[in-house]
């Protein structure tokens, strides 16, 4: 297989020429760097690290893309998940109007949502897995979208490398590193119709021949928007902050060693629904529905997400092995209110009178809640690779160890009353998590073109919480027995992963994969009202999942970049998201529902996924045009909720980019792109009486001018101003963002 891999760096490098998603990065990467140091392809070969190892991409069999850092520029850069993997074919954002409880989803994998649970998506900055903890574990921070090199999308179940939760995938968001030149952009940002301001940057220095200094920023300034909460004069979907990132590297002889600190300071939107109930309802006579875009909540919205985060990663070369440490600290900090109701004094009475909401309807207009989560993360992992027998067999070996301690609390208030003078509780929890890992790969040349690959890895997890609750007014313990909550779950896991590939052609690979993974299981500790018809239950177990894969990828002679890919996964002891029952309406418990995880037996899922890539010429410009098509099902096949169809899994996603390039004059050229996502079928929830998915159609359209090293570019997102849900719940619906309309201007240097 030796002359397969050589095969393959020129097939990759023929891929990297024709398309910006598969395009040099805008700083070469360490590995690129060495690449062309060896006198390889040139550093346009885009090499991944997806099995913790540099490789080329084209010859990675398993379904594995890249986003770099040009292509993102391309399309205006990501600030949200949703906008960096909206040509991903497989990946769902799961988006909850907020960064701090939204998710991301891969190849019909479930999701937490409104709970403390892992997800289903291994989440990786440079290597370094950040996920977990009460609040804010299942979605990148905006810091971590700051000054992107590359991003490795891996579908699939990647559980033998990249360990606990990766059932669906990974991603692998990694910086751009300092490179040994001075160079630097910056990038000012208007949008119109939210009038939020983005300014964003970074600046590199070659200090000397061995060492380099990059400083990366992120502001932004947005006090309006689309959701207004009109009691407290604020937009829902808010945002202001900063975010700032400094890197130093130190290159020299068989060291490169790169020490980065960061830190994030943000009011993030926050979680925004609007209350409809129909006519007939008991207790809503005449129906209560509030406007698409007002909310009149008593209780002021806000969100807020800060960070700091220290990591050290090293690489030192031993001369036919590569030694690898990664050691990372990170401590976010997310907060979140919420106005249970939904309605405010005023508003209820008004109600009242119209006859819309029955006077005898047992609503409390202060009820609210007030989330806060404080996770601390340290991680470290050590590998080394190489290589034998004259480069047919290659090896790796490491190591892991995972520790997180998360202080989460939920306050919640009432009005006080004769019959129960409390103001409201206070509900603290503390969970501990720790996890060693030890992991190997072997991969072996039976032929040129016939290789076999091995992966394993032994994980123990110790996971402990304990919770309570007291009254806010007294601090006296409240609940009784139900709400002293002291557990502790000690689990092992071994994960495998097998692969045969088979080099079709020149530029064409075949491959098979069979591989297991585990999702962990964990504590519900937001426990439910006392009125709940299904109250919570604290425990859940790890869910395991076992996936096999046939896949096809390569370049065509004519220099078109396909991959397709299908596959098949058993899910046991299936971790889903249900809800207590509870619902503003409801004669039994007329609040807001507590959603939590629980064991819903066990599911099975499909789907066959499709990308294609191609670049061409267009007079003295060029072009490219990317296709990417998904089609997924999945559904409950033992225990209580066998026969129903998995949550938050879109039968259909796909997407379409085109973009072009093309010189006026010698210091003028013209840049477009269009970006068009969609997503069809599917039902919301776990149950048999869910409402579908909403379907849409997202188009995002991009036009402007490089003059020399200046570039001015308007914008539309959601450029046809399509308005769909994102999520609904009984009396609940949330909203898509509307239409934006900005220009951008940015310089390089």
């Amino acid at each position: 297989m030796y002359a397969m891999k050589k095969h393959f760096l020129i097939g990759a490098s023929a891929l990297a020429m024709m398309s910006p998603a598969f395009a040099g990065d805008l700083v070469a990467s360490q590995q690129a760097e060495e690449a062309a140091q060896a006198g390889g392809a040139g550093p346009e070969i885009i090499l991944v690290t997806a099995r913790r190892r540099s490789e080329a991409l084209t010859g990675v069999p398993t379904a594995a893309s890249v986003i770099d850092g040009q292509a993102l520029l391309e399309r205006g850069g990501a600030t949200t998940a949703g906008e960096l993997l909206a040509d991903q074919p497989s990946v769902r954002f799961n988006n909850l109007n907020s960064s701090i409880t939204s998710e991301i989803s891969m190849r019909a994998s479930s999701t937490a949502r409104a709970t403390n649970g892992d997800p289903s998506v291994g989440l990786f900055r440079n290597g370094s897995y950040i996920a977990g903890g009460g609040v804010g574990g299942r979605n990148f921070a905006r810091l971590d979208y700051l000054d992107i090199g590359r991003v490795e999308v891996l579908r699939g179940t990647q559980g033998a490398l990249y360990g606990r939760n990766a059932v669906g995938g990974a991603v692998n968001i990694i910086s751009a590193e300092p490179v040994f030149e001075n160079t630097g952009y910056l990038r000012a940002n208007y949008g119109f119709d939210n009038e939020s301001v983005q300014l964003q940057g970074a600046a590199n220095f070659a200090l000397s021949d061995t060492v380099a200094f990059r400083l990366s920023a992120d502001i932004v300034e947005q006090d309006s928007g689309f959701f207004y909460n009109p009691q407290n004069d604020v937009y829902f979907d808010q945002q202001s902050g900063h975010g700032l990132r400094g890197q130093v590297r130190w290159r020299e002889g068989n060291w490169d060693v790169v020490l980065l600190a960061e830190t994030q300071e943000l009011t993030t939107p926050t979680i925004h629904y609007q209350i409809d109930i129909p006519a007939g309802t008991p207790g809503f006579p005449g129906g209560y529905t509030q406007p698409v875009f007002s909310y009149p909540w008593n209780t002021p919205p806000r969100a807020s997400q800060d960070i700091d985060a220290v990591q050290f990663r090293v690489g030192y070369d031993l001369e036919g092995a590569r030694l690898s440490s990664t050691t990372l600290w990170r401590v976010r900090n997310s907060q979140y209110d919420l106005d249970n109701d939904a309605i405010n004094p005023e508003e209820l009475a008004n109600a009242v009178a119209a006859g819309q909401i029955s006077p005898f309807t047992p609503l409390d207009p202060n009820t609210s809640s007030f989330v806060v989560d404080e996770t601390s993360l340290f991680s470290q992992d050590v590998h080394l690779t190489g290589d034998a027998m004259g480069g047919r067999l290659e090896w790796l070996v490491g190591g892991e160890f995972l520790s997180y301690d998360s202080s989460f609390s939920v306050t919640t208030t009432r009005t006080p009353t004769v019959a129960d003078p409390s103001p409201g509780n206070i509900a603290p929890a503390q969970l501990d998590f720790e996890s060693a890992a030890a992991y190997g790969l072997l991969s072996y040349d039976l032929t040129e073109r016939f290789n076999i690959t091995g992966e394993l890895r032994y994980t123990r997890d110790t996971r402990s919480i304990s919770a309570r609750m007291f009254d806010l007014a007294t601090g006296a313990p409240l609940g009784g027995a139900a709400r002293v909550i002291d557990a502790e779950i000690d689990a092992d896991n071994l994960s495998y992963n097998f692969t045969a590939a088979y080099d079709l052609s020149d530029t064409a690979l075949a491959y098979l994969k069979i591989g297991t993974s585990y999702r962990a299981g964990g504590f519900n500790t937001r426990l439910s009202d006392p009125r709940a018809p299904n109250p919570v239950v604290v425990l859940f177990d790890n869910e395991n999942s076992t996936s096999y894969e046939l896949g096809f990828r390569g370049t065509t002679p004519g220099g078109t970049y396909f991959a397709v890919a299908g596959y098949f996964t058993q899910l046991r002891d299936l971790i889903a998201q249900v809800d207590d029952g509870c619902f503003v309406g409801s004669t039994v418990c007329p609040v807001s529902a507590v959603a939590y995880l629980t064991n819903a037996g066990d599911a099975e899922s499909w789907g066959i996924e499709a990308e294609l890539s191609r670049s061409f010429d267009i007079g003295r410009g060029t072009g490219r045009i990317a296709l990417s098509a998904s089609r997924q099902e999945g559904e409950v096949t033992a225990g209580p909720l066998s026969g129903l169809s998995l949550a938050q899994v879109p039968e259909w996603l796909a997407s379409a980019s085109f973009s072009l390039n093309y010189p006026l004059s010698d210091t003028i050229s013209f840049h477009g792109n269009a970006l068009l996502s969609t997503q069809s079928g599917g039902r919301q929830e776990l149950t048999a009486t869910s409402v579908e998915l909403d379907d849409y159609q997202l188009l995002n359209l991009r036009a402007g001018l490089d003059i020399g090293s200046y570039r001015i570019t308007a914008y539309a997102t959601n450029a046809l101003d399509q308005l769909y849900f994102v999520a609904r719940a009984p009396t609940i619906n949330r909203y898509n963002q509307p239409r934006v309309i900005g220009i951008e201007l940015g310089y390089r240097w």
